[in-house]
Formats: structure tokens, sequence, C-alpha cells
């Protein structure tokens, strides 16, 4: 009896603290506001903005293209799906949108894929 009180309580701590660690990553990103909702870290700071092109300035980002792994898990969860990696550029698709993800040191950048063109 106490061994599966001892079980229970611990997997509910398990539980638990994978649940408060999702929801406190979820809480550093939010939809874009453009570029389909994509998300974006809410400690970038938008740097430039033109039309299809959205530019951030955020420390997390790296010179080779990568990308925290918390960043891609939310990308992924919010229903986008990476299509392709071409050196630092990651391209994303959700339904007939597509997009694509710069990342360069300190700086990422939102480009809006035509559907004209491929990748």
């Amino acid at each position: 009896m106490k061994r599966w009180k001892l079980l229970t309580f611990i997997a509910l701590l398990v539980i638990n603290v994978v649940i408060i660690g999702y929801a406190y990553q979820t809480s550093h990103y939010q939809s874009s506001g453009a570029h389909a909702g994509f998300p974006i870290a809410k400690d970038a700071e938008q740097i430039e903005k033109t039309e299809g092109l959205t530019i951030y300035s955020w420390d997390k980002a790296e010179a080779d293209g990568d990308i925290p792994l918390s960043y891609r898990l939310i990308i992924w969860q919010r229903g986008w799906e990476q299509t392709s990696k071409q050196g630092p550029t990651r391209f994303y698709e959700k339904g007939d949108y597509q997009i694509m993800l710069t990342s360069l040191r300190g700086e990422i950048s939102l480009h809006d894929v035509p559907e004209s063109e491929g990748q």
C-alpha cells in the first residue's frame, strides 16, 4: 500500500513538472502579427519590417541557422512543419502557407514564401 502511494506521488510530481515546464516555455512565445501567426519569441525585438519580411533582434539566434530546441518545439506544437533547411534558413509550411526562417547571430528573420516559388 505504501509503495503505491509513493509511486502515485512520484507520478503526479513528474506530471506537474512537465506541465509547468511546458507552460513556462510556451509563455515565452507569441504569434507574430504577420506571417500567418508564426510563433516568435516575446523577447525578440522587431528591428525592420517590409511587406513579407520581418527582422528581429534575438540573442538566442545562432549564426549557423540553429535555433533553440524549445523554439523548434513551439513551432511544431503550433502546427508548422519544417520542410527543408538550406544553410541558415529553415522552410516551414502550415496548410498552403510557407515561410522562411533565417537565423544569423543575434538576429532572425521571417520571410513569406510566395506561392509561385517552391523550395
